[in-house]
């Protein structure tokens, strides 16, 4: 019999920590995951413990890029969607929750936009936030407009697809699905529509929900609430587990993480937080603690595209980036370094960097625009489509477009009933004649390069559930983040603590004196992490020269 390898304390600890989540009875369990703590690691852990078929197993997630990652690694042990594409499904195998929407109804991004157009045209009113109302679950609201409207369009977009499946559910005219396992990750950016869906799933289902209010990113741009945490973690409804270790960052970087929460409780910010260890785990990290020490203070004199030190910066330290890290990050398939920043740096810094040869990689999520040609291509499937003529209608913008949205504001006449027969014809001529283009077949994604470095730029939101080797966080500056040094606000903490934590080996913070003419002052974040943690490096015109130099005697 072979013995265990003697553990350390913190593998103890961490073991104890996992042991009690997979051996805990709870039907309703809350994990609370600071980042790097080996969440994913858990999630697979409880999966290939489920009973049941993988089918029977769900993870749900917020957005795209995070559920295509779940579903690289948990795949085969789950189904992995977002809450939007999750709720589609429902609503196109329950007719009780779909309404009047037919069977063949359109997912179809970007039509709360029309719908909201309809609304002024036909009340001669400004619109209602018909997708706020959805999200927070507003009492008063002008919902009913905007669900009947979709349905004459036979059409919904991402929100109201959630929120047809939660009144539907929550109204008793359906019995949410029963699974073996709900896993549900970074709970923390669900809004309150989100969260009532989860509820709901929670009624006939074994549930884990998994989440860290330190990093809620998008109450604005989502409506979504660290609040359902929180709440979540006090009711006594759900047992609480901790995970304690990140085992993706060096200490220096756990250590300036904990500097900066430490600062925001002396200056009574992130009230009502969720108290947790995060700590530095040296069996995963230990050989990284030597080598990145520190973490760098960059300070370009200037920033302008003229003297583009930030990009010049920039271009020099990824080169310097070692070979086994790039291919290390190349295996795992996430970048070697990662710029975070915003406008109006970030368009100087990608030009700078492309020019030095970098391919870099700059994508973002977008929804799909409603043109003219996709009004086109739906009538050629079908040539009384309201959703088509309204899409048609709008592009071409023609004098009677008001009158005929007026005339079906009881959502009983159809579109194409009610256009001059001229342009009815004319519009049918160009169906009849469009050609839609030939499907490409999307080409496999080139394999990362194992000697040249990758690089992705991206924003603070961006960055979430990204991480890299190398991570720069660039435009540190007061003014920008935080906005206001003298009221700073708990998202602008936690985004940059997502910033800090997408580090895997050295993090460099990036500001500048001036730039484009305007003198600028460093981020009170910076001023925040023990002085100790940090080396500073001025990058002038003697720094340059001074690096010319070292090259020509190399």
């Amino acid at each position: 019999m072979v013995e265990d390898e003697p553990q350390s304390a913190e593998e103890a600890e961490l073991r104890a920590a996992i042991e009690a989540v997979l051996s805990s009875p709870s039907d309703k369990k809350l994990v609370i995951a600071g980042p790097g703590t080996g969440k994913t690691t858990l999630f697979e852990q409880l999966l290939e413990l489920a009973p049941g078929h993988p089918d029977q197993r769900i993870v749900l997630t917020f957005v795209n890029n995070l559920k295509d990652d779940l579903n690289d690694d948990l795949g085969g042990l789950a189904q992995v969607f977002t809450l939007h594409s999750y709720c589609l499904g429902l609503l196109q195998r329950d007719p009780a929750l779909r309404g009047s929407l037919s069977p063949d109804f359109r997912c179809c991004p970007g039509i709360a936009s029309i719908i909201a157009e309809d609304w002024e045209v036909i009340t001669q009113s400004d619109a209602p936030k018909f997708v706020g109302e959805m999200r927070a679950l507003s009492e008063e609201n002008q919902i009913p407009f905007y669900l009947a409207r979709g349905e004459y369009y036979d059409a919904v977009d991402f929100d109201d697809t959630v929120y047809r499946a939660y009144e539907g559910l929550s109204f008793g005219r359906a019995t949410p699905e029963s699974y073996d396992l709900v896993l549900i990750d970074e709970y923390q950016d669900f809004n309150a529509l989100e969260a009532g869906v989860i509820d709901a799933l929670a009624e006939r289902s074994p549930i884990l929900i998994a989440g860290d209010d330190h990093q809620a990113l998008y109450s604005q741009l989502r409506d979504a609430s660290w609040d359902h945490i929180r709440l979540l973690s006090k009711a006594g409804e759900y047992d609480v587990f901790k995970l304690p270790f990140c085992m993706r960052c060096p200490k220096v970087v756990v250590d300036a993480v904990n500097d900066v929460l430490t600062k925001a409780e002396e200056l009574g910010r992130l009230e009502g937080r969720i108290e947790k260890p995060y700590k530095h785990f040296p069996p995963a990290k230990g050989a990284d603690r030597a080598k990145y020490s520190k973490i760098v203070h960059v300070e370009p004199s200037v920033q302008r595209q003229d003297a583009n030190y930030m990009g010049r910066y920039l271009a020099q330290a990824i080169a310097q980036i070692t070979e086994d890290e790039i291919k290390t990050a190349a295996h795992g398939g996430y970048p070697a370094a990662l710029v975070i920043v915003a406008q109006p740096y970030r368009d100087q810094i990608v030009s700078h960097l492309e020019a030095a040869g970098y391919v870099v990689d700059t994508r973002r999520n977008s929804d799909s625009k409603l043109n003219r040609e996709a009004g086109i291509s739906i009538l050629k499937v079908d040539r009384v489509s309201n959703l088509g003529w309204r899409i048609v209608l709008g592009a071409d913008a023609p004098s009677f477009l008001k009158d005929a949205i007026v005339t079906t504001a009881d959502c009983t006449s159809r579109l194409v009933d009610v256009v001059p027969d001229e342009y009815r014809e004319r519009v049918l001529a160009e169906v009849d004649a469009y050609e839609p283009p030939e499907e490409v077949q999307a080409e496999a994604e080139t394999p990362a390069s194992s000697d040249v470095p990758s690089v992705r730029v991206t924003s603070f939101e961006g960055a979430k559930g990204l991480s890299a080797q190398h991570v720069y966080i660039a435009g540190l500056h007061n003014g920008e983040l935080p906005h206001d040094p003298a009221s700073i606000k708990d998202l602008e903490i936690c985004k940059f603590v997502v910033a800090l934590t997408r580090t895997r080996k050295k993090c460099t913070l990036i500001r500048t004196r001036n730039f484009a003419g305007n003198w600028k002052t460093p981020s009170s974040f910076i001023s925040w992490i023990d002085p100790a943690r940090l080396e500073f490096i001025k990058v002038d015109a003697q720094y340059w020269k001074q690096q010319a130099e070292e090259a020509s005697e190399n």
